[in-house]
């Protein structure tokens, strides 16, 4: 009922017909207060826990010695820049440690905004474009294991917002519908 619900909301919202036939919804109105991401909002809140969601290798040796503020500083160079993953993607150099940073928030948004917290990667490549995703957005994604899981098979991987999930693989929160499908 994806339409329907789009409808509803014609003040924010309209399919627009392109010349190939292809339906695109576009945005009516901007508002900036509303393109905060759930990360953005997390991180005022906790620093610590959301640097800690996305981070990068570094590789260095563990006998350095070094105190608390020491690697928090070394660790801080691996952490996420808070860019607004609702700017332009494209603005950065596409193989730059930033741009991948983007492009793992831009996917964690993605699936915060899905009913359950989870997508075919196929499903999130679609919208390549949009995303600034590359062909590496699997590896990228595996580089990551505090923040997705990756099931499937080689042809069909999904992607689950790890924070989403307890440990037993259950969904945290469940929209009514997501309730409704378990049920039926």
């Amino acid at each position: 009922d994806f339409r329907d619900r789009v409808a509803k909301y014609p003040e924010f919202f309209r399919i627009v017909m392109e010349d190939d036939g292809k339906r695109i919804l576009e945005l009516v109105k901007w508002d900036p207060l509303l393109a905060v991401s759930a990360i953005e909002r997390e991180f005022l809140i906790d620093e610590d826990r959301v640097k800690k969601m996305f981070k990068f290798p570094v590789k260095y040796g563990k006998d350095l010695g070094l105190q608390y503020d020491e690697m928090k500083k070394l660790n801080s160079l691996n952490t996420l820049p808070m860019v607004s993953l609702y700017s332009d993607g494209w603005q950065f150099d596409l193989w730059s440690l930033e741009a991948e940073k983007y492009r793992v928030g831009v996917v964690h948004e993605f699936l915060r905004l899905t009913l359950e917290k989870r997508a075919s990667i196929h499903r999130i490549v679609e919208f390549k474009e949009e995303f600034s995703l590359t062909r590496q957005t699997y590896q990228m994604l595996k580089k990551q294991p505090q923040t997705f899981y990756l099931a499937g098979t080689e042809m069909n991987w999904d992607v689950f917002l790890k924070d989403a999930y307890d440990g037993d693989g259950v969904l945290i929160v469940k929209d009514p519908q997501v309730v409704f499908n378990d049920r039926l």
